[in-house]
């Protein structure tokens, strides 16, 4: 854990063990959430409103994808510009997600996506259900990019990193909640509401002193529109 966070006891518990089920450790998630929140304090008062939140975006992609391939051997995959990491079997896949104010929370409702999943986020969201994660593995390769068949892209199964991230102006913390869940259902307004497992993560607080006003609440840009 960095120096700045702490994270408060998981209401669920369980999440390393579920974790190294999916060949996994809780360390990874934690330490891009911590990249992703120190990459904010590069976004100055000039900047674009959305540029803390960007560049957040920006850090966990790149942390996450740094840490599986070097850790876990797996390889970056650009499905329609949606930046994931997929596993040497190539059965499963994970991307990073901004969820509504239930992420990280146990029971219903469920989370929500922040924004409309969009056309990459729907085909992936599909394919999972009528799949069950670790089917078909399949040997690994040596190139850092992965390159999926057609057949290998529609038996993937992917995985997002949900986060909601909390402003505590008062108390001077940002609270970071999170949880590694599969998607099961793009909803009416287009956006990711249900989920066919959710494992929830510590929740992680960050000491922040609260010099100007910050409207922004959490990274907000579009993933894989195009």
């Amino acid at each position: 854990m960095s120096a700045n966070a702490w994270a408060r006891p998981d209401e669920r518990g369980g999440h390393e063990v579920e974790l190294a089920e999916l060949g996994l450790k809780y360390e990874y998630f934690e330490r891009l959430i911590s990249e992703g929140e120190e990459a904010r304090a590069g976004a100055t008062e000039d900047d674009a409103n959305n540029a803390a939140g960007t560049l957040d975006y920006f850090a966990r992609v790149r942390t996450l994808r740094y840490l599986l391939r070097t850790e876990e051997h797996w390889k970056r995959y650009d499905p329609k510009q949606s930046p994931l990491s997929v596993n040497p079997d190539k059965t499963m896949a994970i991307g990073v997600l901004l969820g509504d104010a239930r992420t990280g929370l146990p029971g219903n409702p469920q989370p929500r996506s922040h924004r409309p999943a969009g056309v990459a986020k729907e085909s992936l969201v599909a394919r999972n259900q009528d799949l069950d994660p670790g089917l078909f593995p399949l040997p690994p390769q040596d190139d850092a990019e992965a390159e999926l068949t057609d057949g290998e892209y529609a038996r993937l199964t992917t995985w997002y990193l949900l986060t909601y991230r909390y402003a505590a102006r008062k108390q001077g913390f940002i609270e970071v909640r999170s949880e590694l869940s599969l998607p099961s259902r793009v909803g009416v307004q287009g956006k990711i509401d249900s989920w066919d497992r959710r494992i929830l993560l510590p929740a992680i607080r960050f000491k922040k002193m609260f010099d100007y006003p910050d409207g922004d609440t959490g990274f907000d840009v579009p993933v894989e529109e195009w």
